[in-house]
């Protein structure tokens, strides 16, 4: 049975954005961070109410309910008008079986995150057919010190307000870019700001015309959702995928784990019923390591014609896009564009 697609309203200045750790929880840890991520968005007139119960106790059923119960009262308060993920990590698919859906359907809200938090996004568009967004959380990147690259808020801001209530037309690219890991990530008292670089802009590792609507997220997680109730259709969309960190945080994903996790779509046909792909830059790749990706990519959509657009500012290196998930998005290799052709929010009433 198709689900209806539901938008949420825009967030307006007043409105209250609440933070939520459904999977690391690291609030503590990150005090500073968390404090800067609030200061960025009280600075554009919205309040911030941190949702937190503490380390779950417990057994594992207590632990699952405690992280569920965080965003079900974020759902329920009616003060909350958007809901962020403060940070990722490697467990949020726990919570899919468990969380109310009903009651979020009840109460759809802007819901943007992303890393580990792909896996809700899967689970809340499949259950109830809101749109979330995949784009800054809390900690990283909206707690950068000394401050969130302005790319970063810009974005997020144009397509979660009421500006996003009209289609927004091309998604931009970013002047700058760093390639360096969260400066504060081993040691929260270490201030450094990240080195940036100039942006080259993204690039068509298959040229073409597509468009679509747009879903994904990032490898890691998403391997999680074959299978289930969980894992969408594909069909007619233009998939948005990014790799994450790899063990070490200086490095990126192993190229042979993607490639392992492309295959898997492949195999599971994915590819075969999308229009187009776009992948978000990769983290803590060499030149070198990039150029053999690219060799990967081609490698598992062979065969296959669809326009393919890769370096784009999504997923973990900054700064980064939101992408209002599920949206018709059109890709144009001779003008260069990627365009959002929807309203990503409700328009003003």
């Amino acid at each position: 049975m198709d689900i209806q697609p539901i938008i949420p309203a825009p967030l307006r200045q007043g409105d209250t954005v609440a933070f939520v750790s459904p999977s690391l929880r690291l609030n503590k840890v990150y005090t500073q961070a968390l404090a800067r991520a609030k200061q960025c968005l009280v600075k554009q007139e919205f309040k911030v109410l941190i949702i937190d119960g503490g380390e779950p106790s417990g057994d594992f059923n207590d632990q699952i309910s405690q992280r569920c119960e965080e965003i079900h009262e974020a759902f329920r308060r009616p003060e909350v008008k958007a809901i962020i993920t403060t940070v990722g990590g490697s467990n949020a698919h726990e919570l899919l079986p468990h969380l109310d859906y009903q009651l979020i359907k009840e109460n759809p809200k802007i819901f943007c995150g992303y890393s580990d938090t792909t896996s809700l996004h899967y689970g809340i568009f499949t259950q109830t057919g809101l749109q979330t967004f995949y784009g800054p959380m809390a900690i990283y990147p909206l707690g950068e010190h000394p401050e969130p690259l302005q790319f970063t808020v810009d974005n997020f801001l144009r397509v979660v307000t009421e500006l996003g209530s009209q289609p927004l037309g091309g998604v931009p690219y970013s002047l700058e870019w760093s390639p360096e890991f969260i400066k504060f990530w081993a040691n929260p008292a270490r201030l450094l700001r990240r080195r940036l670089q100039p942006n080259p802009g993204w690039r068509w590792l298959r040229t073409g015309s597509a468009q679509g609507r747009i879903f994904g997220g990032c490898l890691e997680p998403m391997m999680h959702m074959p299978g289930t109730k969980f894992w969408p259709d594909f069909t007619d969309r233009i998939l948005l995928l990014e790799t994450s960190v790899g063990e070490s945080p200086e490095q990126g994903i192993p190229l042979e784990v993607v490639a392992a996790q492309l295959a898997t779509l492949r195999n599971l046909g994915v590819f075969w019923r999308i229009t187009g792909l776009v992948m978000g830059r990769p983290y803590g790749y060499s030149d070198a390591q990039k150029k053999r990706l690219d060799q990967v990519i081609l490698d598992h959509t062979r065969d296959l014609a669809f326009p393919i657009l890769v370096d784009v500012d999504i997923g973990h290196t900054d700064p980064l896009l939101t992408i209002p998930l599920n949206t018709m998005v059109s890709l144009d290799s001779v003008d260069n564009s990627f365009s959002l052709l929807e309203a990503s929010v409700q328009p003003p009433e």
